[in-house]
Order: C-alpha cells, then sequence, then structure tokens
C-alpha cells in the first residue's frame, strides 16, 4: 500500500511512503530550480575542492580526496571505473596538476563497486568532511559533482533522496535520489546539504542497459519496486565505506561539551515552576529558634544557598548570633 506524505511546491516533489520491502520513496513532479541558493552555492565550491578527475590514457571517471597521510593522498572512486582502463592511472587534482597514481594493495571491498587510489604531492588538498548516510531521510536534498569526456568544468547536479532500501543491491548501492546523473560522473561525491559526503555515486538513472535489478543477497525486488529503482539514480552508503576502509575513511564523533568545576550561581528570584523538596520556596531560609536555647536548635538552608557566593558571609554571621542567643542561658 502506497499512501501520499508529502508535496512540496517549492521543489514540485511527491514524497511517497511504502511498505515494499522496508523503503521510503520519493518521485520527482517537476524540473529542479535551474538557480542555486547561497548554501547550494557553498557546498559547491566544497565540491570543488574535493571532487578529481580519474585518468588512464583518457578520462575514466570522477573520484574524491578522502584521505591525507603525510604527503600522501587517497582517492575513492568505483571500481568499474578503474575496470575501464589499465593502469598506470592519474589524478587530476582541482588546480589541474596531474600526478601518478597507483592502486592500493590489498584493500577489499568485496563485490562492493568501489576501489581506492593513491598519489603523492606536496600541494595541500581539501579531504572531504563525512556524515553518517544513516542520517539521511526521504527528500532530503542532495548534491552530486564529477565530470564528463565532454566538459571540462565540474558538473553539478542537485536532487532529493529518492528511495533508501533495507539492504544493498548489488554493487552495494542502497542510496536512490532524483539527481540527473551524466556518464563520467561515477565515483563522485554525494553530498548533504552542509557540503558532507553521505555517499558515493555509481550509477545513473533509467540506464539503457544493466539496469539493477537484484539485490547483493540475489533476491530480487518486487515488479513495482523495480519499476522505481530503475528512475532513480544510486549511490553507496558511506556508512558502507567506513565499514570496509575505516583507516582511510572515518567519521568524527561529535565534540563532548566540556565539564565545567563551577557550581551555578543562584538564582535569588524565587522559581515558581522549580521542583522544591519542601513546601518552603527555593529563596527561602528558615529557622526554628526555640525560646533561650531551651530546645536544640533546627535550622534549614535550601541547597541553592550553600553554592551562593555569600554562603560563608550567611555562616559567620548566624554563628555569631548563635553565641549571642545561647550564652546567656549558659
Amino acid at each position: 500500500m502506497i499512501r501520499k506524505c508529502l508535496l512540496s511546491g517549492l521543489h514540485s516533489t511527491l514524497v511517497l511512503s511504502s511498505c515494499l520491502g522496508g523503503i521510503a520513496i520519493s518521485l520527482p513532479a517537476g524540473q529542479p530550480l535551474s538557480s542555486l541558493s547561497p548554501d547550494a552555492s557553498w557546498v559547491k565550491q566544497v565540491a570543488r575542492a574535493i571532487t578529481v578527475k580519474v585518468l588512464s590514457k583518457g578520462f575514466l571517471g570522477t573520484g574524491i580526496l578522502i584521505n591525507k597521510q603525510g604527503r600522501i593522498y587517497t582517492v575513492i572512486t568505483n571500481d568499474h571505473v578503474l575496470n575501464a582502463a589499465d593502469p598506470p592511472y592519474q589524478i587530476q587534482t582541482p588546480d589541474g596538476h596531474i600526478y601518478a597514481a597507483k592502486v592500493l594493495p590489498g584493500v577489499k571491498f568485496g563485490d562492493n563497486d568501489l576501489g581506492l587510489l593513491q598519489f603523492t604531492s606536496d600541494q595541500v588538498y581539501q579531504i572531504a568532511s563525512v556524515e553518517k548516510s544513516a542520517a539521511l531521510r526521504v527528500g532530503d536534498e542532495v548534491f552530486v559533482s564529477g565530470f564528463t569526456s565532454e566538459t571540462r568544468e565540474m558538473i553539478f547536479p542537485q536532487g532529493n533522496i529518492s528511495l533508501i532500501l533495507d539492504k544493498p543491491l548489488e554493487g552495494g548501492y542502497q542510496i536512490g535520489y532524483t539527481n540527473d546523473i551524466r556518464r563520467g560522473m561515477s565515483g563522485g561525491p554525494v553530498l548533504n546539504s552542509q557540503g558532507k559526503l553521505v555517499g558515493i555515486n555509481g550509477l545513473h538513472k533509467d540506464p539503457l542497459w544493466e539496469a539493477p535489478d537484484l539485490y547483493a543477497d540475489g533476491s530480487q525486488p518486487s515488479k513495482p519496486l523495480q519499476d522505481i529503482i530503475i528512475h532513480s539514480s544510486w549511490a553507496i552508503p558511506i556508512d558502507s565505506v567506513v565499514k570496509l576502509v575505516p583507516k582511510f575513511v572515518y567519521i568524527k564523533p561529535p565534540p563532548t561539551p566540556a565539564k565545567s568545576s563551577k557550581l551555578p550561581e543562584l538564582n535569588h528570584h524565587s522559581n515558581p515552576n522549580a521542583d522544591s523538596k519542601s513546601a518552603v520556596g527555593d529563596d527561602t531560609l528558615l529557622f526554628f529558634l526555640p525560646f533561650l536555647g531551651q530546645f536544640p536548635l533546627f535550622w534549614y538552608i535550601d541547597d541553592h544557598y550553600t553554592q551562593s557566593n555569600f554562603r560563608q558571609d550567611f555562616l559567620k554571621q548566624f554563628h555569631h548570633l548563635w553565641f549571642r542567643l545561647l550564652l546567656p542561658t549558659c
């Protein structure tokens, strides 16, 4: 059963949710905006800094700068990009420099359509900042960058998340989106609205052949779902990459707030919403002084007072009053 969830007038996007194999679905109902918003323009600058060309004797595809250790940079791309030609490979960086690159030996991606290249440079290049792809939701805006053999300039289509599958398709593809991907953009970054890398682009929508029609475990999506799959572009989630090569790609945990040793300041005004331990207000000082000290003295100081700046001064005055009251009876 499919039901309509959201209709966005800005992008004319029809968002649907489905019970077909635990997926979320969004279908475009119009053309994307032609002009970039200020936020999208900033994301494009990020994309331009981390997106590279993968070359051999000619142009092969796109890659992403994902790691730097000393002078050695690591680039991630698709395995089918590397299989399009024999080595040696080259990387062309955003500044136009071309470097000899080699495939990392011993790195195992299994059946995932991924590959790693490394090159050495004294130049400083930006590395992609990564965010968990598990945080993505259907309808989220995403951006894809890459190159084609026909154009020198980077291509930067924007779109929205259309499908998120519970299990990956062949090649590890699990995130679908509406962006118009062109041949040559394989291996490029999928970025969220904060410019964080959330996936590796690899399949364009509406393919003429070799449409994704099997899950990685060999099972087949239902026929209605297959029809939706072929109308989406596809990426391998960055979370999968992190699990496979944590040495080269990792997600930084959010910063932990520093613990302060400073005691909370006293609020000298009563708070009617505070959770009081008794009927006494937060800023109430209660004394019970039996006449002439014939009975023990009981007194109560609210917890806020014990943390206040005038605690010592108050205790001095209280002790002085205490002795003045008790001395005549001794």
